[in-house]
């Protein structure tokens, strides 16, 4: 006779992992949302500046603070998507792992755009 404890098989669905699961695929169905609020945000903060975003006369102190603000405005789905899913699965539903995957994966997508295009930029002046 083993004194190992018997493993249990993961349960399909919790009774408690419903709301997160929701709440995980809310965040996941606003990240659009956000980004359309984040482009609007990062317009008004070079207008705020005084600079035209399309010209590229922007110093870069200035680039630097409205890029970060916008990619901090889009990854609050993205976080928010990962954070309740992984809830989700912490309390037995499995089907939590999806809006993490697409979460962290629209977040690190839009940083490494955001890296990217902003390097770029800075090459070409």
């Amino acid at each position: 006779m083993s004194t190992r404890p018997v493993d249990q098989p993961p349960t399909q669905s919790g009774r408690d992992a419903t709301p997160w699961l929701g709440r995980a695929w809310a965040s996941v169905a606003l990240t659009p949302v956000f980004f359309g609020i984040g482009f609007a945000v990062g317009e008004g903060l070079y207008s705020l500046f005084g600079y035209a975003p399309e010209t590229g006369d922007a110093p870069g102190w200035v680039v630097v603070v409205v890029s970060a603000v916008t990619v901090l405005v889009v990854l609050v789905p993205c976080v928010a998507a990962v954070y309740f899913g992984r809830r989700a699965m912490t309390a037995g539903n499995r089907r939590g792992l999806w809006p993490v995957v697409i979460g962290a994966v629209a977040g690190f997508g839009l940083i490494a755009l955001t890296v990217i295009s902003e390097v770029g930029d800075a090459l070409r002046r």
